[in-house]
């Protein structure tokens, strides 16, 4: 048993601090009223039993959001920017669309994949905020790299690529315009920039953006870039309701797919009915005449505490066999507590013993909403895919994962299998020839075995002992704190974002 709200458990305190009040100023406890409230919160904290989950069939379309990192996406004509406004506008997109798969480039001069196509929505609200545009170094714009990259990264008929940008440097787009309607792009323009046009911030504080010449710079909309509109729609300013609309219009069966969704059977109603119980037994006429039958009642209400002692022992000996190195062990008991945090340590516990795949199955039937707990969670996938040979999946798993949150050991792995084909052989086993650090954040007081079954740098933390959901907690670990700020991209991508190639001397 588990609990969907398990922050009503803090009422509690509450209840506690009365009756230690109440006994030091002899105050008469009413002791029917405080069963009624304690049983009241224990429905509040919404117990539930999980079940087995659903798979449900799904289809939709390839959507490419190519948004403009140019320096003049910092001027000020569509508040509070116009690169903030296209954040917002693609937070909103992914937000509201639950049907379709999107991918994310990021051009300047040049175009990178910031995101590979995909349906997780925490991941890319995640990138979306770390967009660091004060570590954008270009000026110019170039439409025509990130047209060839939104065609390489959908194999859909014809995919939907919708530009975010102030329309370019171009005074014409006859060659973005063929290429368009050569691959037969469903092309759409979201115009972020005013007519009157805006100054831009300059590189001292409170000054503006003045060209060689020494005359201010003023960027205003480009409406030249229109004409590379193909099977869409040029929309001005941030109408985000007519872009949903347009997907919806140009929606393809480009993709299908089967999604997980976690059933839960509600029992908020026991306690609920026992409060009542308690209530009418005390403060009614009714309830003195059936007071004596209801101590049978109350009998049901331990069986919620008999659960979280169970899980308690459970948890305890689980992460005792874990720091002793009986990993197959651990992942037997952590697998008789119903946690997505025991089967994190369980699909940790498994990775440990050398299963791989299993601990890779683990790991994708997890949904949480907390970005640095998924950036963990891909990058143990990732390792996995890397035990497993498969060092495509590795990549975009790791890529996820510095998506969410950068930490040095997945640029790390990152890099070491940039160019590492698939079912390349690589040493996994031999711990001292590993590519990977072995013995960095091993989980506090776990000693190496000759039983584990692997030795990157992966996150392996176990779970501490406790009854209840709120006993299920992993140890302390400072990747887990959400104090740490916005996701940020790897230093890597932002010098791909940084590559000149064009109108780097005059892009106005």
């Amino acid at each position: 048993m588990s609990f969907l709200s398990p922050f009503w458990f803090l009422a509690y305190l509450g209840v506690i601090v009365y009756v230690w009040i109440a006994r030091r100023r002899e105050w008469q406890l009413q002791q029917g009223l405080l069963a009624t409230i304690a049983l009241l919160i224990l429905a509040l904290a919404r117990p539930v039993v999980v079940q087995k989950p659903m798979n449900v069939e799904q289809k939709g379309s390839d959507v490419v959001l190519a948004v403009d990192l140019s320096y003049s996406m910092r001027a000020t004509d569509i508040v509070p920017s116009r690169l903030e406004a296209a954040k917002r506008i693609l937070t909103e997109i992914v937000r509201k669309d639950q049907i379709d798969r999107f991918g994310v480039i990021g051009f300047t001069t040049n175009a990178i994949v910031l995101s590979p196509l995909t349906k997780d929505k925490e991941l890319l609200e995640h990138l979306f905020n770390g967009l660091d545009e004060s570590q954008i170094m270009t000026k110019g714009t170039n439409i025509m790299s990130a047209l060839e990259l939104a065609r390489k990264m959908s194999h859909a008929a014809h995919p939907v690529v919708i530009l975010l940008t102030d329309g370019g440097d171009e005074s014409s787009y006859a060659n973005e315009e063929e290429f368009v309607r050569a691959n037969d792009l469903s092309l759409s323009v979201v115009m972020l920039a005013s007519r009157e046009g805006s100054t831009l911030p300059g590189t001292e504080e409170g000054g503006v953006l003045k060209d060689d010449a020494g005359h201010i710079v003023l960027s205003a909309r480009n409406d030249a870039i229109e004409e590379i509109v193909h099977q869409g729609k040029m929309i001005r300013g941030t109408d985000t309701a007519a872009v949903l609309d347009l997907i919806n219009e140009r929606r393809n069966e480009d993709f299908t797919g089967s999604t997980s969704l976690m059933r839960y059977q509600e029992w908020f109603y026991l306690p609920l009915g026992l409060a009542l119980a308690v209530f009418i037994s005390v403060f009614t006429t009714l309830g003195s005449k059936i007071r004596t039958r209801i101590i049978w009642l109350m009998a049901l209400a331990g069986v919620s505490s008999q659960g979280g002692m169970i899980d308690f022992a459970n948890l305890y000996f689980a992460k005792s066999n874990y720091d002793q190195g009986s990993f197959e062990r651990s992942a037997e008991l952590y697998a008789r507590v119903d946690s997505i945090y025991a089967r994190y340590n369980r699909a940790n516990a498994l990775y440990k013993a050398g299963k791989y795949q299993e601990a890779l199955m683990l790991y994708h039937s997890i949904r949480t909403d907390r970005a640095a707990f998924k950036a963990n969670i891909f990058y143990n996938m990732g390792n996995c895919h890397i035990r497993l040979q498969e060092f495509g999946e590795a990549r975009e798993a790791l890529l996820k994962s510095l998506s969410l949150r950068y930490t040095k050991a997945a640029d790390q792995n990152l890099r070491a299998i940039a160019q590492t084909p698939e079912q390349q052989t690589l040493s996994v086993r031999k711990e001292k020839k590993d590519r990977f650090a072995a013995e960095e954040n091993k989980p506090t007081g776990a000693k190496k075995s000759a039983k584990e079954g692997g030795g990157s740098n992966m996150k392996t933390d176990s779970a501490s002992g406790g009854g209840g959901d709120e006993g299920k907690k992993m140890q302390s670990d400072p990747r887990l704190s959400m104090s740490q700020g916005k996701a940020k991209l790897s230093s890597r991508q932002y010098e791909l974002i940084n590559q000149r190639s064009i109108h780097e001397t005059k892009p106005w």
